[in-house]
């Protein structure tokens, strides 16, 4: 197996997986201001590296997985790889079908008053819940990375 396409790999999951982690705090620590200029910008912030961090972190990820699940056999030679596509792939569409068209109804929200209204919290709970869930599938992907059997 090629070591660069493993390093690629490590490199493209830790943005990947920092920017999911870190998008929450960001969007929490924000919000506990309750101030809409800093919820504001916490909005254009997450939706931005979302685009250089997450899509490019996964896309990275999944390119690199898949050209090195061939020297195990492809993604059917062991379970491990079955399991690994499966949960990013559900935290994928969450993110896509979920998550960030909540931001952008939130960033419009926020464009277009100057107060933090009640819909906005609504979809904020929903956006957390959805969110964190999207953020834990992937982690035991890293498990089986590690531990998988040569």
């Amino acid at each position: 197996m090629d070591a660069n396409l493993k390093l690629i790999h490590l490199v493209c999951a830790c943005l990947f997986l920092g920017n999911v982690i870190v998008s929450g705090i960001w969007a929490l620590l924000a919000e506990r201001t309750r101030n809409h200029a800093i919820i504001q910008f916490s909005n254009r912030m997450v939706l931005i590296t979302d685009v250089f961090f997450t899509l490019f972190g996964s896309l990275g990820v999944v390119w690199t997985g898949h050209g090195m699940a061939e020297s195990y056999g492809g993604a059917q030679g062991h379970p491990w790889i079955q399991w690994s596509y499966a949960l990013l792939s559900i935290s994928g569409l969450m993110w896509l079908f979920v998550l960030v068209p909540i931001q952008l109804k939130q960033r419009a929200l926020l464009k277009n008053s100057h107060t933090v209204c009640a819909e906005y919290w609504r979809l904020s709970r929903i956006w957390k819940i959805a969110g964190g869930l999207a953020t834990l599938l992937p982690l035991p992907i890293v498990y089986f990375m590690v531990t998988k059997p040569l």
